[in-house]
Parts: C-alpha cells; structure tokens; sequence
C-alpha cells in the first residue's frame, strides 16, 4: 500500500462563496474507531449545486461529495471486520446526534461532515458496505446516493416489483431519472418519460421506455385527457412538473368505491417552488402525494447487486477533481446535451486546455 501523505488536494464549501475552493488540506488522521480511505469516485449531485445556493443558510466550512467509494488504507485501533485495500461503498449516515435545529440529513457525509471532493476521508465503519468484485468504483459510487435513491422511489415508495403491470411517468431522465427508468423496465412497468432535454429523451427511448414527451407535448396530451398513468415518479419536483404529475393521474382509477389503489405521485427533486396542494383535487381524483429522500444501508447493498450484476448500467462520465466547479456550473444551469452522472475521480490528471 502506497505511504499516506500528509497533504491532499480537496474541494471545500466556504460559506460566501458560490463555487467550491480547491485547497491542500491535512489528509485527516482516523481515531480509534474510524477508518480511513483512499476516495475512489465521488459522484457530483444536484443536491451539491442545492448547497452551495445558500437556499438553507449555513455557516460551516467542510468537504461536500455524499455519493462516495473508497480503498481502506487506515483502519483504528478499536474497528474489526474493516480489511485494508479492500474497496467500499459509504452509506452516509454519520452515527451522531443531528446539529440543535438542523436535520439529520444535513449532517451527514459530505452534507456539513467532510465527504468524498478529496482525496482521501475518515468514515465510522458501520457506514461501509464492501463492494463486489470486479464493479468498476466510478459505477459502484452511484449505489450511495443516486440508485439508493431510484430504488428507494420505485421500489419501497412506488412499490413496484417483479411482475407489475402498472404504467409509469418518470418525469426527469437525469441522473436519477434514467436509474429510475431502468428499475421499472426491469419489474415490467410500461414506463412513460418526460424531459425538456432532446439528449435525455433520446436516452430514454434507448433504455427501452415506451414514449419520451417534451414538456408541450405531455401538457397537450394531459389536457386532452387522452393520457394517464397509474405512478408518477417526479425527479424534477418544481411546480410545472408537479402540476403535469397530477395532471397525468386525473385518468386513474376515477370509479369511486373502486379497488384499485390510488394513484401515487413521488417526489423526488429538491426544489424552492411552492407546490400547489389542494386537498379537495386529490381527494377527488384519488392522487398520493409521497417523497423520497435516501434510503437504507440494507437497500445499498441491493443496489449494489443490481450494478454488478448489470441489471441496472448507469450513464457516467468520470472527471479530475479539479473539474468540479465545472461540473456544478452545468447541473446549475441545467442546460444541454448532459446525461447520466458526472463523477469525480481525484487520481485522474487535470485534462488539457481546450
């Protein structure tokens, strides 16, 4: 195993700043009951451009990157069953009380606790989940966040599973999104997509979805009342999405008394619209409105089974980490021609000036 250095190169979050700050920092020394690791790959996140937009005011400084995978090189004094040189996934779930007012999920690895945007970082070891072989890292990353999240959302929220013959919208076939597809196609959903991206539509016909609407054409068929779903996954969650996801189920299930269940509308994204409910519209057009954030150790664990296996193939390209901000800047400005997940690989060598 290569000597650990004393230095690292990392992207930090500095309040007042809107992009990260690249530094060389202390590679962080593990306690007794910590392991260090070697970062692998660390996926980029919306949720990441969400941080740095200061929505949620926060005044501490620390390392972002939550989607993370990693070789053990440093295990304390006191931790068993952690093998050095072995691969891991991160659940991140730091195992301490919550900051006083402040959530949970804003305290965990690389949200307000130093994650994976470096080279290396210090984890608990009931946050790791050995990796199976032969699954590249820069694929078994996208287990930690974006697929425990798909999973989460399709199969625990929206409960499908094997067999199903339910009909789905999955508005968004970003980086979430095309996991998402891929899920419901696997269980047998016929699965419906909405993006304003042609590249992102394009993909979702690839991956085998049935339709893939613009945002006019799913308002004109929605309108019509000549379209509907029994699920709707929303990975976009502003409020023209969310009125197009209502929209959508207006057709389900509308007999009163009727068995089937209610149509369910999952949401996804993060966003800073105002969403408009009224009880009375989906009391009447029997709509369940449900959200989705993270997921369970025992669900990563699924996901990365689904990845080794090939049942689910992500779109990713990875990146030096010195790309960052560049990556931020274009999830910010949600425009193009991008696709899949970015992920940031810190051994790569900066790429050369175009």
């Amino acid at each position: 195993m290569t000597a650990i250095p004393q230095t690292m190169k990392a992207a930090v979050l500095v309040p007042g700043n809107n992009e990260l700050v690249l530094q060389d920092v202390p590679v962080p020394v593990p306690g007794p009951k910590q392991v260090l690791l070697k970062v692998a790959a660390a996926g980029v996140c919306h949720s990441d451009t969400f941080l740095l937009s200061a929505t949620l005011p926060d005044t501490r400084t620390y390392i972002p990157g939550h989607e993370n995978v990693g070789y053990a090189v440093k295990v304390g004094a006191e931790v068993a069953g952690i093998t050095v040189g072995q691969l891991y996934g991160i659940y991140d779930a730091v195992p301490c009380a919550a900051t006083a007012n402040m959530s949970a999920s804003l305290t965990s690895v690389g949200i307000g606790v130093n994650g994976g945007f470096a080279e290396y970082i210090v984890v608990d070891p009931s946050e790791l989940v050995p990796v199976p072989s032969g699954l590249a890292p820069e694929v078994a990353s996208v287990a930690s966040d974006a697929l425990l999240t798909a999973f989460t959302a399709v199969h625990r929220v929206a409960e499908l599973g094997p067999g199903t013959t339910k009909s789905v919208l999955i508005y968004g076939c970003g980086g979430l999104g095309h996991l998402a597809v891929q899920l419901a196609l696997y269980y047998g959903a016929t699965v419906y997509v909405c993006d304003f991206k042609p590249a992102a539509r394009e993909l979702a016909l690839k991956l085998g979805a049935k339709q893939a609407f613009d945002l006019q054409d799913l308002t004109s068929v929605t309108s019509a009342g000549t379209f509907t779903v029994d699920i709707v996954i929303d990975f976009v969650a502003n409020e023209q999405s969310f009125t197009l996801g209502k929209a959508a189920l207006h057709g389900h299930a509308f007999a009163m008394g009727g068995t089937e269940p209610a149509g369910r509308l999952v949401l996804v994204g993060f966003t800073t619209d105002q969403l408009s409910l009224s009880s009375i519209d989906l009391i009447l057009w029997r709509t369940n409105v449900l959200s989705v954030l993270y997921g369970t150790i025992d669900n990563m664990k699924i996901c990365l089974n689904l990845l080794a296996e090939g049942i689910v193939k992500p779109v990713i390209t990875t990146e030096p980490l010195q790309s960052v901000n560049r990556i931020l800047d274009g999830l910010k400005a949600a425009e193009g021609d991008l696709v899949g997940r970015r992920i940031i690989v810190p051994g790569l060598l900066t790429p050369p000036p175009a």
